[in-house]
């Protein structure tokens, strides 16, 4: 696969990704994809909520599999899913460089949030226990890697928080539409 076709968001569970990468979706008129779906976390993890990867490189595996049974050449998407994931032991892992090698995106984007806010919302929302300490690790894990992996691809990174892109959702938006129609 070397489409040059996706836009790549990431950022930590409960973040905001799924609402922001739909809305962007929309008003960009490209196709949503969303990483879990694609690989079909439902199929493998008898708890979907449960976060934990016992297999990285295999659920990156199957991620790939996924996109080229999905992606097409003359449509552009956002693929919303992570920079890293938890392990089998809770411990943030980055994912394979070699995995967004081969998705080769247009772009990659981090979104952070209020840490706060995404204990509280990953709590309620999937019943599960969290702790600050590891989506505060993980949140930092994502970001460096994430600028990592911008320098290694030569790509553009957007950085930006839930609550920067209520306010500047304009501004945003535009650079995304940029992206796409340089290509």
């Amino acid at each position: 696969m070397n489409l040059k076709n996706i836009l790549f968001v990431g950022g930590i569970h409960g973040v905001g990704k799924s609402t922001i990468c739909k809305q962007l979706c929309v008003d960009l008129d490209i196709n949503y994809l969303s990483a879990s779906d694609v690989l079909k976390w439902k199929d493998i993890n008898v708890d979907e909520k449960n976060k934990k990867v016992t297999n990285i490189p295999g659920t990156q595996d199957r991620l790939i599999s996924g996109l080229n049974n999905l992606v097409t050449p003359h449509n552009y998407y956002i693929l919303d899913g992570h920079f890293c994931l938890f392990d089998a032991n809770g411990i943030a892992t980055k994912i394979p460089s070699e995995t967004f090698k081969i998705i080769n995106p247009l772009s990659l984007t981090i979104i952070t949030g209020n840490l706060d806010d995404v204990l509280n919302g990953l709590q309620s929302r999937d019943q599960k226990s969290y702790t600050y300490e590891s989506l505060s690790h993980m949140q930092k894990l994502e970001m460096e890697y994430a600028q990592e992996l911008s320098d290694v691809l030569k790509i553009k990174l957007f950085r930006f928080s839930k609550t920067e892109y209520s306010l500047n959702y304009t501004n945003i938006l535009n650079q995304y539409n940029e992206s796409v129609t340089r290509h």
